[in-house]
This record gives C-alpha cells, sequence and structure tokens, in this order.
C-alpha cells in the first residue's frame, strides 16, 4: 500500500500490511531538505531485526536502517518492535524498503500481533515546519 501527500504531516511513502518473504521497495523523492517521522513495526529478538525497514538514497546506499538498539516494544510479542522518529534528509531521491523473513507478519502471526497490526511495515510522513 502506497500513498502520497504534499501538505504537512502527511504520508510521503509507505508499505505497509508486509507480509512473509517481502523485499519490497518504493520512490521516496524529496524536493527540499526535509524532517520526517519514520514508523517502523517489524520483527526483532537477541538484538537483531528480521522484519525490518531501511531508506536508501539513489545510489543504493543505506542512509537510515531500522535498528533493534534503537526500538521499542509495539505490543503483543515480545518480538515485535517499534522505531518511531524523525529523522532529517536532504533534498534527492530516495527509496523507502522493507524486508521480511518467512513467518510472523501480517495476518499470518505466529505469536500474538502488535498492538497496530495495520502499520505493520514502513511508512513516512513529512513533519510540518516549525
Amino acid at each position: 500500500m502506497r500513498t502520497r501527500g504534499a501538505g504537512t504531516n502527511t504520508t510521503l511513502a509507505q508499505l505497509t500490511h508486509m507480509g512473509d518473504d517481502e523485499d519490497a521497495r518504493t520512490p521516496l523523492p524529496l524536493t527540499g531538505a526535509t524532517r520526517l517521522r519514520v514508523l517502523v513495526i517489524g520483527e526483532g529478538r537477541d538484538g537483531q531485526m528480521y522484519d525490518y525497514g531501511w531508506i536508501e538514497d539513489a545510489d543504493g546506499q543505506t542512509v537510515w536502517k531500522m535498528k533493534y538498539d534503537e526500538t521499542d516494544p509495539a505490543g503483543g510479542s515480545e518480538k515485535n518492535r517499534v522505531f518511531d522518529g524523525v529523522i532529517s534528509l536532504p533534498a534527492g531521491n530516495y527509496v523507502l524498503r522493507y524486508r521480511s523473513d518467512g513467518s510472523h507478519s501480517y495476518n499470518d502471526w505466529n505469536a500474538d500481533p502488535p498492538d497496530d497490526p495495520e502499520s505493520w511495515g514502513i511508512s513516512v510522513f513529512r513533519m510540518a515546519r516549525r
């Protein structure tokens, strides 16, 4: 699922309802330096992420990645993890990415789902200007 908006606090790019064995991507163009809210819900345990999101630049280099140590519990099973934070990126053409393993995914949970199962995946929102 992907939506786009042009105003403030709008969804710029989104990959949600991610299932098993996903390797999803969608464009994330930024016409100027932008403060972004990044919301990612995935699966992690023992310090590792198994379902996670990241952002790449036009050259395929990772500019932001969901890391276990920077996540919080997402409710339900202990392996449900969430990152909900603000990052800033300069103007450019980016790609929003999400990868999942072969189990515990949207509507195919092998343990209790997170508190917000509809957001399983990654979403990026434009922050309101200060």
